[in-house]
């Protein structure tokens, strides 16, 4: 039997869980699709002397959707650059302090990117790319995606006054 959801800690709650695996799901196969396009182009250019005209655009419109819903796995990791030097001058509530501070920064630019990644989607809705004709819309839709996701997990640890790894090296080993 689980425990009650109101001791399980909140970036643990199976909710978030969730979301966590989707969004780590879903950026390991954008990475895996755009790699294996890749190795396809290469070699229908070299070997059969032909070309998927489709394939370079398509992979540009999965490297944006990989870096942003990397970032979102990378705010929930906590693997972003940290604050880490400023721990020892300012003590646990000052550095607590300060990480609120940038939470909230960032906060606020990914309410930034969400508010006009939605209106930029809104401008180029009827366009199609090119060579893929692949809705504009899906592509830019990364924005905005990727924004409110990593909005949810800085938010998710702010909450939960979880904060990243001690990462300085011992110097005694």
């Amino acid at each position: 039997m689980p425990p009650p959801a109101s001791t399980v800690p909140l970036p643990e709650r199976p909710w978030v869980n969730a979301v966590r695996r989707v969004t780590e799901i879903l950026t390991v196969l954008s990475v895996g699709s755009f790699v294996v396009l890749i190795i396809l182009q290469v070699f229908f250019r070299f070997a059969l002397n032909s070309s998927i005209t489709w394939s370079e655009e398509v992979v540009q419109f999965l490297l944006l959707w990989s870096v942003m819903l990397g970032s979102a796995v990378a705010s929930d990791r906590q693997g972003h650059i940290a604050l880490d030097p400023m721990r020892d001058y300012l003590g646990p509530s000052g550095f607590r302090t300060l990480q609120w501070i940038a939470g909230s920064c960032t906060l606020a630019f990914c309410a930034c990117l969400i508010v006009y990644g939605i209106r930029f989607i809104g401008r180029v809705g009827s366009m199609t790319a090119s060579a893929s004709d692949l809705p504009m819309s899906y592509v830019y839709a990364a924005m905005p995606v990727g924004a409110f996701l990593i909005g949810f997990f800085t938010l998710i640890h702010m909450i939960a006054g979880t904060s990243p790894p001690d990462l300085r090296i011992d110097e005694a080993s």
